[in-house]
């Protein structure tokens, strides 16, 4: 396991292995107590809070409309004198749960596809447990502070997770000091849900746009790298 202070907000299990963090995801929602992956890069970026500040923050956190708050952070539409190679339209709406993903979100598929996730990618990393009924609820419940350089309030990004929770099965899996990564069970597949989709992650993420590599987005160009993904990577810098 790598070694973490143990001076903080959550608990790290002795068995860090696939298997029990699939069996402590598909008990959360009863225990209450939510794994998730961490690194040590983690520890600077997550703050405690008392039993009193939690369930105050997860009431804001479902008081919150992510619909809004997707709209309110949209970069678009750009001027008319944008030199952009593809300006950014007019905010086009969150995308309604598709149709498929009713069927494909059905009993425990986004538990399981997690489980893969983690069984293929969870190394150099440690299982926190956390007072979370749902992995969306984890970056707010330990005040993680990894969106720098962006005024962007915890419990906003813990709404919106949930909101990809439940229409795409995106669930939290790991969480570093500036990255957030999330295993996918229905992803969107056409170009319309693709298009939905790339605007939202825009709008949550701005470097999604600009990931500073030397590649610069348009949407429609990253509603192509994200078609039918299975992870979703959230950066900021």
């Amino acid at each position: 396991m790598t070694t973490i202070d143990a001076h903080l907000p959550f608990d790290l299990h002795d068995l860090p292995n696939p298997d029990v963090y699939e069996a402590l995801l598909r008990a959360a929602p009863t225990t209450g107590r939510c794994p998730v992956w961490i690194t040590n890069w983690t520890v600077g970026r997550v703050g405690p809070l008392t039993a009193a500040e939690r369930t105050a923050r997860l009431l804001d956190v479902a008081r919150a409309d992510p619909a809004r708050l997707l709209e309110q952070a949209w970069p678009g539409p750009c001027p008319s004198t944008c030199s952009c190679p593809e300006p950014l339209p007019a905010w086009p709406g969150v995308l309604p749960v598709p149709d498929r993903n009713a069927t494909a979100l059905e009993g425990d598929l986004p538990v399981v596809a997690a489980a893969r996730w983690a069984r293929e990618r969870a190394r150099d990393s440690a299982l926190a447990v956390v007072d979370a009924a749902r992995p969306a609820d984890v970056p707010a419940v330990l005040d993680w502070r990894g969106a720098c350089n962006y005024d962007q309030d915890v419990v906003e990004i813990s709404a919106v997770l949930r909101s990809w929770e439940e229409r795409f099965g995106a669930v939290l899996t790991l969480l570093d000091a500036d990255t957030l990564i999330l295993s996918v069970a229905a992803p969107p597949m056409t170009r319309r849900e693709c298009e939905s989709v790339a605007a939202e992650h825009f709008a949550f993420c701005p470097d999604q746009q600009d990931p500073q590599d030397g590649r610069w987005f348009t949407l429609r160009g990253y509603a192509d790298l994200i078609r039918g993904a299975r992870q979703w990577r959230f950066w900021w810098d």
